[in-house]
């Protein structure tokens, strides 16, 4: 199977080479970087770091909008701001995708996001699907709605609902401690380990710290690497005081799922999570993607999907995604992962401030889920050259957004442009 490597820094890649002017910090879940990547917006644009120097094609668009018995007012179409060279779809129906991509895209592959993929579902059936930009821009391969990107931290999604499945099963307990579960007496570095509960790894609640060395500067070749690192650990707080986001947490939830259901993490993954709903997805390495995943520039040297793992190394298409979000709601005619009561659970926030102060969305932490101030909840999740956000909205619209580049610099300002796009398709259509 065809494999794939963009590495900033000048390393070439067939007949291209890939010049990256610059890394800059990102304040998100998952990683501490952001990736400037070359700006595919113009056609033969040009961007240089010394002598290396990177030609790359326009983007296209890809766009799929479900069928619809509504009947039609007269077609219309939406002009693209002139930064623009994506190619938009005419009106259809009460989702106006022209309109949708053209506020998707000023936020993404028209300031130089390599590419970008959307998906929409409205009570669980398929509204509208897009790509925008290229899936691999030194083939000149456009993206398409077959595009899997990374997940970043929306991949907690997956652990967590696997998780609650095992709970509601018996095979695990919410409130006991995760080290019993795992078989782990001790004695550990820190006394308290021994008392956190699978809750507070859910939550984010354990103590355990970011350990961004760990997952982002190669501290360990593997995930499960990172989990067993992680019982050596000093704890920041008191497990249940204070909250600290930390895939550590997740890289142990990974090895409890390993250890109850005697499967490897993805098979586990694959045969709770994904076949039930008719999904798909796969645990994704650094470096070498497969053939129809999204190309994520990476600096050398780094190895953060490997060490994610559980707690973000997944791709996935944002069809799948949202997909998967919609089977948490309890509206959604189905299928469903878990029941209501369970996902009312995952949804209850913590009794902890997730920021001092308080976050300008209104954002906070239930059981592997992030609730936002507006209602909406869902997760949202950031590494190198990797934008990612699900949302199940009030409006019974579920939303997923997958970026391959820079912008937005924060991947929360992914929210607030969700909203303007679906405002657009709605006011537009019809």
């Amino acid at each position: 199977m065809a494999r794939r490597v963009w590495v900033i820094g000048g390393i070439s890649v067939g007949v291209a080479v890939a010049a990256l002017v610059s890394i800059s910090a990102s304040s998100d879940h998952t990683a501490a970087k952001s990736v400037s990547t070359p700006a595919p917006s113009s056609v033969g644009a040009t961007t240089s770091t010394e002598s290396t120097t990177s030609t790359l094609p326009p983007p296209s668009t890809t766009t799929t909008v479900a069928e619809t018995t509504t009947t039609e007012s007269p077609t219309t179409t939406t002009t693209t701001p002139p930064s623009t060279t994506t190619t938009l779809p005419k009106s259809h129906g009460t989702f106006n995708g022209a309109a949708f991509d053209a506020v998707i895209a000023s936020a993404t592959v028209d300031v130089g996001d390599v590419s970008a993929g959307a998906a929409v579902l409205r009570d669980g059936k398929v509204l509208y699907t897009t790509a925008l930009g290229m899936e691999n821009p030194f083939e000149s391969k456009a993206a398409t709605t077959d595009t899997q990107f990374r997940l970043a931290s929306v991949s907690k999604m997956l652990t967590a609902v696997a998780i609650m499945q095992l709970v509601n099963e018996g095979s695990i307990q919410l409130d006991e401690p995760f080290a019993g579960q795992l078989g782990l007496d001790g004695p550990f570095a820190d006394p308290r380990l021994a008392t956190v509960t699978v809750r507070e790894l859910l939550s984010h609640t354990s103590g355990f710290v970011a350990a961004h060395g760990i997952f982002f500067g190669h501290g360990v070749d593997t995930w499960q690497q990172a989990a067993e690192n992680a019982l050596g650990q000093t704890l920041k707080f008191d497990p249940g005081t204070a909250f600290q986001y930390s895939n550590t947490n997740f890289c142990l939830l990974g090895l409890l799922i390993e250890s109850v259901t005697g499967q490897p993490f993805e098979s586990a993954i694959r045969e709770r999570v994904l076949k039930p709903i008719g999904i798909s997805a796969h645990l994704a390495p650094t470096f070498d993607t497969l053939s129809g995943d999204a190309m994520h520039a990476s600096s050398p040297g780094r190895n953060y999907m490997e060490a994610l793992g559980p707690a973000g190394g997944w791709v996935a298409t944002p069809l799948d995604v949202a997909k998967l979000a919609d089977a948490l709601r309890a509206e959604s005619p189905g299928p469903h992962l878990l029941d209501e009561m369970t996902v009312d659970k995952m949804r209850t926030r913590v009794t902890v401030p997730v920021e001092i102060p308080p976050p300008a969305n209104g954002w906070s932490y239930g059981l592997g889920l992030m609730l936002f101030g507006d209602g909406s909840w869902g997760h949202t999740g950031t590494i190198e050259s990797t934008h990612a956000v699900v949302v199940n909205r009030p409006d019974g619209l579920t939303v997923a957004v997958m970026v391959s580049g820079k912008e937005p610099y924060n991947t929360d300002d992914l929210l607030p442009v969700i909203d303007l796009a679906v405002a657009a398709a709605s006011a537009t259509a019809g």
